[in-house]
């Protein structure tokens, strides 16, 4: 026995030799992998920062729609290699940077290979770029690992025009009435202070126009505009009352439209038919249950309930369906996502109370100040959190309370998430849209009554300009900036920002309106009056204004 256990003497040494090995080499990945971690940790702030700065020269300008992607290209490269202390080979400028094949250039400094394609991805507006470094190995060498490639990648898309807008009419030129007010009784549109920046403009939410804003004739009937507003050309405007700033200012250089952009529709499926929830739906009772979400009639009265669902619609929406025997005071009820109008297909309203709420009916956000208004619907299953209605190929929209005067609700929340195109967005007419006579029109009757409701509460953005769209008051001022259900009143028609080649600006003559009178600066206060409330600018409703560029990976 005591033999055997002499023979094992000096296991325990090879053992421990052999661990040490083991462990030693544990320690080398460890101390190579921490280097190499924040060695690429170093190369994706230098692409983040290139791809960030390379997007910031793709925004358009009026004398540059699709920016300047030569100095894309040089930026990326020139904010990507300042990481490492190293500089571009190529200057701003060099004929390198002026359309490469493929819009891609490389630059290989202090071992760093830059790589930057731009303009890239959706609409034109990414810039992509990626950066490569042979990290020399330390410990690891004697594992047979003499190098390491690492590689970092970013794309950032351009961001949007730095300025935000009430209203804006983009198209040029001083022979025509870019902006038409048709003077029928008091209107308001708002810069989005509700009058905190009484004596001192704020530099958001402008109304601007680059031809003429045809205002004309001294009459009773007044467009109080609150705010800053810019008329490019033309001086027809002598009602045109304001606010905050007198006279109106004359701009040096026209701007360019917003470059806004369109969701990807080519891959929307057809909407499915709509469903009838609920027949003769009694007061304060649920209609029944949508995609495991209960739908009510919160109204007063008994009401039929229709559900309508996000896709591609390939023939005219009206509503009612007439021809279907829907009743006039029925609630219609628009589940979240995009609607895409395709094709010449419009979306047509005579009457009826329609929301993308779970029962019609406006919802707002409690505790906000000011409030605004919300949905309660679930997203959609591509994660569109709002509505977005889409009008491509000669298509129109149209809303108004023919078939039930007096009365009438339409109340729709954009998205702030959408999987392709801008934000915050509820109506947008495409570029190829090409409808001449009035693409988008609102003309709700409020003169008889204060019962009827308009509430969008997002941005209408027609990118066409081949039409013009219109807008009337409904909805009578002073605005309410704490609005609920039960004083669901006194809120501007738009909230976000209304923009488009042509705008008509109609007062509406809303039952009980009233002219007020500008404050006494440098000291005062505000008496808006009775307006109908036509735009009031919106933050949280604009497409991303003012943004800087962002990363989209």
């Amino acid at each position: 026995m005591l033999i055997g256990i002499r023979r094992r003497n000096g296991q325990a040494i090879v053992v421990m030799a052999l661990s040490m090995v083991a462990i030693c080499g544990m320690l080398a990945l460890a101390i190579d992998a921490g280097r190499l971690y924040f060695q690429r940790r170093l190369m994706q702030d230098a692409v983040d920062a290139g791809a960030l700065a390379g997007a910031q020269d793709l925004v358009g300008t009026n004398t540059n729609p699709a920016g300047v992607p030569s100095n894309a290209l040089f930026h990326a490269v020139q904010d990507t290699l300042s990481i490492f202390d190293q500089t571009p080979t190529h200057p701003q400028g060099d004929a390198f940077y002026n359309s490469p094949p493929f819009n891609t250039v490389s630059d290989v400094r202090g071992g760093y290979t830059v790589t930057v394609v731009a303009p890239t991805g959706y609409d034109n507006k990414q810039v992509q770029v990626t950066v490569s470094y042979n990290a020399v190995a330390t410990f690891v060498q004697v594992l047979g690992f003499a190098q390491i490639a690492i590689v970092a990648t970013a794309t950032a898309e351009a961001g949007t025009n730095p300025k935000s807008y009430a209203i804006f009419a983009y198209t040029k030129g001083g022979s025509g009435n870019t902006i038409y007010n048709d003077q029928n009784g008091i209107a308001q549109i708002d810069d989005g202070q509700d009058g905190a920046d009484v004596c001192d403009t704020s530099a958001s939410g402008l109304t601007l126009s680059n031809a003429k804003f045809h205002v004309p004739n001294p009459t009773r009937a007044s467009l109080n505009v609150s705010g800053h507003v810019t008329v490019y050309s033309a001086s027809d405007n002598h009602s045109l009352f304001q606010y905050w700033q007198a006279p109106t200012p004359f701009g040096t250089e026209q701007d360019p439209e917003p470059d806004y952009l369109i969701p990807d529709t080519s891959g929307i499926p057809l909407a499915p038919a709509r469903i009838r929830l609920g027949n003769n739906v009694p007061a304060g009772q649920p209609a029944g249950v949508v995609q495991g979400i209960t739908i009510w009639n919160h109204s007063a009265i008994t009401r039929d309930v229709y559900v309508y669902f996000p896709g591609k619609y390939t023939s005219t929406l009206n509503v009612p369906d007439k021809p279907k025997g829907d009743p006039l005071t029925s609630l219609y009820i628009f589940m979240n996502g995009i609607y895409y109008f395709a094709n010449g297909t419009s979306f047509l309203t005579t009457a009826g109370y329609m929301a993308n709420t779970t029962d019609g009916q406006p919802q707002y956000v409690s505790g906000a100040s000011p409030s605004y208004g919300f949905t309660d619907l679930p997203p959609a299953v591509d994660g569109t959190d709002g509505v977005e209605f889409v009008f491509d190929g000669g298509g129109r929209y149209s809303a108004d309370n023919s078939d039930l005067p007096n009365d009438g609700s339409v109340f729709f929340v954009a998205p702030s998430f959408v999987p392709t195109g801008s934000t915050h967005i509820a109506f947008y007419i495409a570029e190829t849209n090409n409808y001449t006579g009035t693409v988008w029109n609102e003309s709700f009757n409020a003169q008889s009554s204060n019962a009827p409701r308009y509430q969008i509460w997002g941005t209408v953005f027609d990118a066409d300009g081949s039409g013009n769209m219109a807008l009337g008051g409904v909805q009578l001022g002073p605005h309410d900036p704490r609005p609920d259900l039960n004083g669901s009143a006194q809120q501007y028609a738009v909230n976000g920002e209304f923009i488009g080649g042509f705008l008509n600006m109609n007062g509406g003559n809303v039952l009980g309106n009233a002219v007020g009178s500008p404050a006494a600066c440098p000291s005062g206060t505000l008496d808006p009056g009775s307006p109908a409330l036509l735009v009031q600018y919106n933050w949280r409703f604009a497409p991303a204004p003012g943004v800087n560029s962002y990363l989209v990976k």
